[in-house]
């Protein structure tokens, strides 16, 4: 059964890492500990030192809405705090969402952050910055406005372009 205790366990080698000490903006730390509190573990092993899994790894949610809305975290905030906890090895991005389709990301708990800095450390393959074109494209064909509109008789006067009064 999964646990939903709202208390955070943080192991002391995490606080202790190169890849936790290097973090430089405060928010990627709020952020982290706010992903922490988002797992749900579950013991696999019984006994005292049991072992746990994060069973909810790979589901975990965490909008920019959210990250405004609730925490008072600014989207270019976020999204910084969201990159530096990848390239730290904190986090991956199970399943990439497209916010103008209202479908989320969701996020995973990483291990990656163990071996930071050192020569087995693998980065992840990072989002590309910048804007992402969606929606109508130039040359598009589709929709009222995307050709040129032709004139018609009731423009201009009552007057089709190219062709002139005859006197009859």
């Amino acid at each position: 059964m999964a646990s939903t205790n709202p208390n955070i366990w943080v192991p002391k080698q995490l606080l202790q890492s190169p890849a936790l000490l290097s973090l430089k903006n405060p928010t990627a730390i709020k952020v982290l500990m706010l992903f922490l509190i988002r797992r749900q573990c579950e013991k696999i092993r019984p006994g005292k030192r049991g072992e746990w899994i994060i069973a909810n790894n790979g589901e975990i949610e965490f909008t920019y809405a959210e990250a405004l809305n609730k925490w008072r975290i600014s989207n270019s905030t976020f999204r910084r705090a969201i990159h530096d906890l990848l390239e730290k090895g904190f986090i991956d991005i199970a399943a990439g969402g497209q916010g103008v389709h209202k479908v989320k990301n969701l996020y995973a708990i990483s291990n990656r952050w163990k071996d930071y800095g050192k020569p087995e450390y693998r980065p992840p393959a990072l989002r590309p910055k910048g804007p992402i074109n969606r929606g109508f494209q130039l040359g598009n064909t589709y929709g009222k406005n995307s050709r040129k509109k032709t004139p018609t008789v009731d423009d201009n006067n009552n007057s089709m372009p190219g062709s002139e009064h005859k006197a009859d």
